[in-house]
């Protein structure tokens, strides 16, 4: 079975906009894009185009005639262009089972950032619930799920529930509104796992992980370990059946992503649980790629506690790793993160050649790899580019960097996590020039992205570019800086 990524996002067809939508945007009003829409499809791993067809489908099944949307409607949509027909919100409600404040369709309350006339908390957090600790509120007092499926203690679900991933919840917070509680009571009816029940899973975390770029992690951690409960108690029910080895994969690529978005949270012990059951995973489904990826995401807890040669020692053993595998993508992503770690510990030999191995690994690469590299682009090779030349001290190397890394992440959607990397990379170039105005000016932005996103990493890049500001921290740009960290912080 193919392991699957996040599709890319439905192209533009030019056609005539349908009937059923008939709303232009207003002229002289800015536009505000619909993220709340364009996640919810993404959770499902859907291209705007697959969601045309959904809809399609959906439509003639339900109301028995057909719908005319295009994946050009769900990109206006989504861009804030046009707002769907009252027709096509009620299908979108159906088909996504939520609430028009849940898909977008409700205007925020700019007092307080929520949708105006939006239900009550309750539901928000039965929204967040995992689906792990759902299926344990079903367990019956013998360990078995309702249609007497047991519920063993072995294997991943004991690796799983050892790593913090299943919390028993009151059951008063039951809300079978959510997507993985409708997957839940679904899983209980099964006996067996399908090919197709297994790709639609690999789908999910594939979308999983394009939100990572954009969503807090806070926002995303209980979805994701949902998920990976899903997948846990499935793994346990599958035997030795043909598609246990891609539920293992799936399962480890869940709880890596996992085990990241508890880094960003600041909760190493947490993360360093998830990347063990991970590794795990990778273990029993044979895959190399997999465990090469976990052992990159710990070095940058290494990196992160000022262990740069422990770093380079887990980068060596995961590209070893990969090295096995048909990942060209995660080998060039892999080089990347060694020449930053040996430009941090001044080795300008071992960083170059690292750089030049990401470099061609980057140019060989085709489209896709794995789910884990789909934000490893031309623009964060280059944002890998500018960090190592920096560190390096070669000023006009890493500005030639920073000018290609800027055109190339310069999308409608450029707020994200890696772009505050790439910003924070920015302001140092600038420091070392002693362009001190533009430095705190990357930083600003960086920082904006940082808020908005709550991202950990980027918030300590920012620190770490205002210590280097600390000679010209009388001036006014410097103090503007320092009145925006102390409102974030």
């Amino acid at each position: 079975m193919q392991r699957s990524t996040v599709p890319s996002a439905g192209r533009a067809t030019p056609r005539t906009a349908q009937a059923n939508d008939h709303r232009p945007a207003s002229t002289g009003i800015t536009r505000t894009p619909n993220v709340r829409l364009r996640t919810s499809r993404e959770e499902r791993g859907w291209s705007q185009e697959r969601l045309a067809s959904e809809i399609r489908r959906f439509s003639v099944v339900h109301e028995g005639r057909e719908a005319g949307v295009t994946g050009n409607m769900i990109c206006k949509w989504e861009k804030g262009d046009k707002k769907p027909s009252l027709r096509y919100q009620r299908l979108l409600r159906a088909l996504f089972e939520r609430s028009s404040a849940e898909l977008g369709f409700v205007d925020d309350d700019p007092n307080t950032g929520l949708p105006a006339n939006a239900p009550g908390t309750d539901k928000a957090s039965r929204e967040l619930m995992p689906a792990g600790a759902l299926l344990l509120q079903a367990t019956e007092a013998d360990g078995s799920l309702p249609n007497g499926l047991p519920v063993e203690r072995r294997g991943f679900l004991r690796l799983f529930a050892a790593a913090g991933g299943v919390a028993v919840v009151p059951l008063g917070m039951g809300g079978d509104d959510a997507p993985w509680e409708r997957l839940s009571a679904a899983l209980r009816r099964r006996t067996t796992v399908t090919p197709e029940l297994a790709d639609e899973l690999s789908r999910c975390t594939a979308g999983l992980y394009g939100l990572e770029e954009r969503v807090p992690a806070r926002a995303l951690f209980p979805r994701v370990t949902g998920h990976l409960g899903t997948l846990t108690q499935l793994l346990e029910s599958s035997g030795r059946s043909p598609v246990r080895r891609d539920l293992a994969s799936t399962a480890g690529e869940t709880a890596a992503l996992a085990g990241w978005l508890a880094f960003d949270m600041n909760d190493v012990p947490s993360a360093l649980a998830y990347y063990r059951v991970a590794i795990e995973a990778a273990r029993e489904a044979d895959d190399s790629a997999l465990w090469a990826c976990v052992l990159g995401y710990e070095s940058y807890h290494s990196a992160g506690i000022g262990r740069h040669d422990q770093a380079c020692a887990l980068l060596a053993e995961a590209q070893r790793r990969a090295a096995t595998g048909s990942t060209v993508m995660t080998r060039a992503w892999l080089a990347g993160r060694e020449a930053e770690e040996q430009a941090a510990r001044g080795e300008g030999r071992a960083a170059l050649t690292a750089l030049d191995r990401a470099q061609d690994a980057f140019d060989r690469a085709d489209d896709g790899d794995r789910v884990w590299t789909q934000f490893f682009d031309r623009g964060r090779l280059d944002g890998i580019k500018v960090t190592t030349y920096t560190r390096l001290r070669r000023p006009a190397a890493a500005h030639a960097a920073a000018t290609e890394a800027l055109r190339a992440t310069t999308t409608p959607y450029s707020g994200t996590k890696k772009r505050s990397l790439l910003l924070g990379d920015i302001a140092e170039v600038h420091i070392q020039r002693r362009e001190i105005e533009a430095a705190t000016q990357y930083a600003t932005e960086s920082l904006a992205i940082v808020a908005a996103t709550d991202f950990s990493l980027g918030l300590t890049r920012v620190r770490r570019v205002r210590e280097q500001l600390r000679p010209w921290q009388q001036t006014q740009a410097v103090r503007d800086l320092d009145e925006q960290l102390r409102a974030l912080t």
